[in-house]
């Protein structure tokens, strides 16, 4: 029986959203980019408090259904708005981290089908705009912008983690290091549930018959229901079946992944709990032992879930983020 859903908070518009509430106090904005698609790419930069020395840059990407604040800003409860203040991107701010990111296509502020994708590809290439604009956005208020041998950092969750060690792969020079999140770098579990399996062999056929349709199902949070809830009233979120053509283009994601993980070199922070029903840990695992990296290291977060930085725990996840960026930087003058 399909789960009944609470009402969406109709009121929870973006547009409405006070920009200070999620750009914070310290000179953070956004932009609209136009991708090749001719979709508007909404782009966000929080820089460091002015009394901050900046360390480096952090890019974020998010995960399926979601969009970048609503990942990555402190959530205030069902029904109302992430916002800037004691968020994690704060944290990263006042360590001396500018911090960029994006609605993916059809997410949050940006154009596009909802949770749709023609190509992952598309998630990709919008991230690594995204991180070679970073560098040309002041780090520290309104002064310089940053020095070209600013250390660049990619973090994702979920999805976002695909999305980066994707964008890694293609771009070796770009980034210092990449952080994953609960990554998707396997799907096997989901690929197991409901129709999922009966539909997979046919995915080639319907991706191109009926890309747009949404068939695929997804596991829900019943670990921490709370969370489930803030999502499932969330009018900005996505709340139907994954559609055809983006689940084909996950799985072809995670394959390629799978199949150039020993070309990984760069410094590498893997976080994934056993306990994860909707990515699979195995796959993470996996990576981190194939990966060439010398610099690597893997942390299985004990009683949590998938959504790592929201769930009970996740300030012990965010205190190692830190603390792996911090020995991952010096600090940069202005």
């Amino acid at each position: 029986m399909a789960a009944v859903l609470p009402p969406l908070a109709e009121h929870m518009v973006l547009s409405t959203q006070p920009s200070e509430e999620y750009l914070g106090p310290y000179g953070g904005k956004t932009e609209f980019v136009k991708n090749k698609h001719g979709l508007n790419i909404c782009r966000y930069f929080w820089p460091v408090p002015p009394d901050v020395t900046p360390r480096g840059i952090v890019v974020l990407a998010h995960g399926h259904g979601c969009y970048l604040a609503f990942d990555y800003l402190r959530p205030q409860g069902p029904g109302k708005f992430c916002v800037y203040s004691g968020s994690f991107v704060a944290a990263l701010n006042a360590a001396g981290y500018a911090v960029a990111g994006n609605d993916d296509r059809g997410a949050g502020r940006s154009e596009g089908l909802r949770c749709y994708c023609d190509s992952f590809d598309d998630y990709v290439e919008d991230l690594v705009a995204t991180a070679r604009a970073s560098r040309e956005v002041p780090l520290r208020g309104f002064s310089a912008p940053a020095p070209a041998g600013a250390p660049l950092f990619a973090m994702g969750l979920s999805r976002g983690g695909a999305v980066v060690l994707t964008a890694a792969l293609k771009e070796p020079s770009l980034f210092s290091g990449c952080i994953c999140l609960a990554p998707m770098v396997s799907l096997e579990k989901v690929a197991r549930q409901g129709l999922n399996p009966y539909l997979r062999p046919l995915g080639r056929l319907l991706s191109w018959l009926m890309p747009e349709v949404a068939l695929l199902s997804t596991n829900r949070n019943t670990k921490f229901p709370d969370l489930q809830e803030a999502y499932d009233v969330d009018p900005n979120c996505y709340h139907k079946n994954t559609r055809v053509r983006t689940a084909q283009e996950y799985l072809r994601a995670t394959e390629w992944l799978a199949a150039h993980t020993g070309e990984l070199s760069l410094p590498l922070l893997l976080f994934h709990s056993e306990g994860d029903t909707q990515t699979d840990p195995e796959g993470t695992k996996r990576l981190y032992a194939l990966a060439q990296s010398k610099d690597k290291t893997f942390v299985a977060p004990e009683g949590m879930w998938h959504i790592i930085l929201k769930e009970p725990g996740n300030d012990k996840v965010k205190a190692q983020v830190l603390q792996w960026l911090d020995e991952h930087t010096t600090p940069k003058a202005t």
